[in-house]
């Protein structure tokens, strides 16, 4: 009789054991669960105040850009006829910038496809994709060399329109893609 009653409660032990560890397990499983079910919270960027607008003239374009970088535009000229129009977006150091996007557009001579073929030529194939920037279509990649940096570039109205993002980080590769959505040409 004795051996039975420890039978059973050791039975019931091993039971009550067995619940402790399975219930743990399915609560630990379903706290995770309802955890990555919850969406993600970003905080959205009032552009309206993070951001300022910027007119190049010489080319009729209208760019959007964050508050917190610098603002420079060139423009290269033979007596008076306008050869090439460039802006700069920095933030850092001018000698060695954490973010630098360069915008170039070639006014000076005609580009055509053959000009982005040989574009492709000085990118890493595997990063080479078809691009546009607003209705104007072209390429993208990574040129690999002393000056690496990522490029967009497309022909508008038969000119080389290009913007460059250095250093080629992911962040600020997604930074210049936010601007270049902005990018409006007259």
């Amino acid at each position: 009789m004795q051996l039975m009653n420890k039978k059973r409660q050791l039975q019931l032990l091993i039971s009550v054991v067995l619940i402790i560890v399975f219930g743990t397990i399915y609560f630990l499983n379903s706290q995770s669960q309802s955890k990555q079910k919850e969406p993600s919270i970003i905080p959205k960027i009032n552009q309206e105040d993070e951001w300022q607008e910027v007119k190049i003239d010489e080319i009729g374009l209208t760019l959007r850009h964050p508050k917190d970088l610098i603002f420079r535009k060139e423009i290269a000229d033979d007596n008076g006829r306008i050869r090439t129009v460039g802006f700069f977006l920095t933030k850092g150091a001018e000698s060695n910038p954490e973010y630098q996007m360069y915008g170039l557009y070639q006014q000076f001579r005609d580009g055509t496809q053959q000009d982005l073929e040989m574009a492709k030529k000085e990118m890493d194939s595997v990063t080479i994709k078809e691009a546009t920037i607003g209705s104007y279509s072209g390429i993208e990649g990574l040129i690999v060399g002393p000056k690496t940096r990522h490029i967009t570039i497309v022909l508008k109205d038969g000119k080389l329109f290009s913007v460059s993002t250095a250093p080629p980080t992911q962040e600020n590769k997604e930074l210049t893609e936010k601007i270049m959505a902005t990018l409006d040409f007259e």
